[in-house]
């Protein structure tokens, strides 16, 4: 039977979908700038060839150490005030780079945005996590996904427009679009200022942090303490390295060492990307609420290791033939990538006691971009040993630890945790008496819409929350 997405969107509550809208809008100015910073700053500006790369760099060093600093205001302040914060610090900072005429302005600019757009993806998330219910939950950071992929797309194809041949200079084009890119972030701020208080009343009682409910304060060593959660952290690092990490790295730099895929065989795998992870979470983003956590993590991690087995066999051969097998290994990654995401986002938010809610998802921002930019640097070491053939090897190898990390996860999680909805799972499939299928659980006990049980630190008994 299909799935009609737009059914699925109805099921969500209003300040779900005001959120999914607003960074649909936020997806798409990032998109305008997203591949456009190194030419920029290097060839439209003129700046020295030192400077863009230090740019990047300090804009990645900011947004770890931001991303941390934005989970701990989050879990003492509320929400509203902090996306408010989070967008027009970002929008500040991108909208700095339109007056990068020097090495300064650009530095400045970098250590803005890097402050800013490391707290963006947190507050989305810790919103996304105020949802009504599990279920809705898991199908807003499937449909977050979706719309972020499909709107920066639209994004990169409007901004490549403008930049190439759009009225006025070079230089006033690219900053124009740097402009639009900032503006959508103060817009953002702007709506959730505004729509979040009347939102949260229609949706119901607001979480414990904007109610004003004191929680005892806690670290991120307590969050890191609970060995489940430090787990699926340490494999989203991995899931990062070898996805989003290699694809713009690895993948394009082994596949033309040796000329086995020209230029436009790999714009070809870039475009497979983008349309299959969007085709994904249209298709199988409400399917894939019914099944286990454990396993879509485990299937990844297969699906994943025959993706780099298929490059490391499109790296060997030429022409049409080394095209079709690596889009075909990207089609694999893509997938993948499309399903583990937002699923482990998921299970991080449903295992994460609410007083902690900040901090889990700075981590998780944390873990995505460290793994997104380890994977250039293991690139880099590797690329020119044997043709980069220790580098595809490793990634197989890594792919195979998480399917086996998946596996044994199966019997660690929580089930309400591995399945969020059990018992309407079970109902569907007509069994008239549900049961968890871990505890044994009659109908009627409490679900997984009404209880988490997440492992608390050091071994202790688990912890039961609200999620």
């Amino acid at each position: 039977m299909s799935v009609n997405p737009l059914a699925v969107v109805r099921e969500f509550t209003p300040r779900t979908r005001a959120v999914l809208a607003v960074n649909a809008v936020n997806s798409f100015g990032g998109g305008l700038v997203l591949p456009f910073l190194w030419i920029y700053l290097g060839e439209i500006r003129g700046l020295a060839a030192w400077i863009p790369a230090a740019t990047l760099a300090v804009q990645a060093g900011t947004a770890v150490f931001g991303g941390l600093a934005w989970g701990a205001v989050l879990d003492r302040l509320a929400p509203r005030s902090v996306v408010t914060l989070v967008m027009c610090v970002a929008g500040a900072g991108t909208g700095l780079y339109a007056f990068a005429t020097s090495a300064p302005t650009a530095l400045t600019a970098a250590v803005v945005y890097g402050l800013g757009i490391s707290g963006v993806g947190t507050v989305l998330r810790f919103l996304y996590a105020g949802a009504a219910t599990a279920r809705e939950r898991g199908l807003a950071f499937s449909a977050d996904y979706a719309v972020f992929n499909a709107m920066t797309g639209l994004g990169v194809l409007v901004g490549g427009l403008v930049a190439a041949s759009g009225p006025g200079s070079d230089a006033a084009r690219f900053a124009a679009l740097y402009l639009a890119d900032g503006c959508t972030f103060l817009a953002a701020g702007a709506a959730f200022f505004l729509l979040l208080p009347r939102l949260d009343r229609a949706t119901g009682p607001a979480a414990p942090a904007e109610a004003g409910i004191a929680r005892r304060p806690v670290g991120y060593r307590e969050v890191l303490g609970q060995r489940t959660i430090a787990v699926l952290l340490a494999t989203l690092t991995l899931c990062s390295l070898v996805s989003y990490g290699q694809l713009r790295s690895g993948l394009p730099g082994y596949l033309t060492a040796g000329g086995a895929v020209g230029p436009e065989g790999l714009s070809g795998t870039f475009a497979v990307n983008i349309v299959v992870a969007v085709l994904t979470q249209v298709l199988l983003g409400e399917r894939i609420q019914r099944v286990r956590r454990s396993t879509v993590l485990a299937t990844t991690g297969a699906l994943w290791t025959a993706a780099w087995a298929l490059v490391l066999v499109a790296g060997r051969q030429h022409g049409a033939t080394a095209t079709v097998t690596a889009m075909a290994g990207v089609l694999l990654l893509s997938v993948g990538e499309a399903l583990v995401f937002p699923v482990i986002t998921g299970l991080l938010n449903d295992l994460a006691e609410e007083r902690t809610r900040g901090r889990v998802n700075a981590m998780l921002s944390v873990a995505v971009s460290t793994g997104s930019v380890a994977g250039p640097l293991l690139a880099g070491a590797t690329l020119p040993l044997a043709g980069g053939l220790p580098l595809v090897v490793s990634l197989i190898a890594v792919c195979a630890a998480v399917a086996l990390v998946g596996t044994a996860f199966r019997g660690v999680l929580p089930a309400a945790a591995d399945l969020p909805d059990p018992a309407d799972t079970a109902a569907r499939d007509g069994n008239p008496d549900p049961r968890d299928a871990r505890t044994g659980a009659p109908e009627g006990a409490p679900s997984a819409d009404a209880v988490v049980t997440a492992p608390s630190p050091k071994g202790s008994a688990p912890v039961t929350t609200a999620p």
